[in-house]
């Protein structure tokens, strides 16, 4: 995937993370119940968006850094 396409989905993963983890999003799964491995699903809901985010990055860095050597850096 190009490097500007990596940089859209970091963009608008981490609005629709932002979204989903304050009020509009986090209401849809504000409950004590169900638990996932001991945990109330609202933690997991967090921390599976936390991870994501991890990821998009991670890719992000690996695009930007086949950018680099391929000796179209902009900056």
């Amino acid at each position: 995937m190009p490097l500007s396409a990596w940089r859209r989905l970091a963009w608008t993963y981490h609005l629709l993370f932002a979204v989903a983890v304050v009020w509009p999003g986090q209401a849809l799964v504000n409950s004590p119940r169900p638990f996932v491995l001991g945990l109330p699903f609202q933690i997991v809901w967090i921390a599976g968006w936390i991870i994501g985010s991890v990821l998009v990055f991670w890719g992000l860095d690996r695009a930007e850094a086949a950018d680099r050597i391929q000796g179209r850096d902009r900056g």
